[in-house]
């Protein structure tokens, strides 16, 4: 899945939260986070530390990759999308 923003990314973990089963409750314990921490990452994760997006990824399995960005994708080459975050 590509990512461009905090906000897919939330929406991104939080799928695969759900895939595994786990409630923020569960997902958090795991990881000795607060249940809010987990809900405030899925809901407003522009504030989150990147320590705790690491916990939760860890919690679910999960790893980022970081790749260069591709310079030929149709949406840039009609102008639809100029920048990402």
């Amino acid at each position: 899945m590509k990512v461009t923003s905090p906000t897919s990314l939330a929406y991104a973990v939080k799928d695969q939260r759900k895939i595994n089963k786990l409630t923020q409750t569960k997902t958090a314990e795991m990881i000795g986070i607060k249940q809010t921490t987990v809900s405030d990452f899925e809901n407003r994760p522009e504030s989150t530390k990147l320590e705790t997006l690491f916990k939760i990824l860890s919690a679910l399995d999960l790893e980022l990759h970081v790749v260069k960005k591709d310079t030929n994708m149709d949406e840039r080459a009609a102008g639809y999308w100029k920048k990402e975050w």
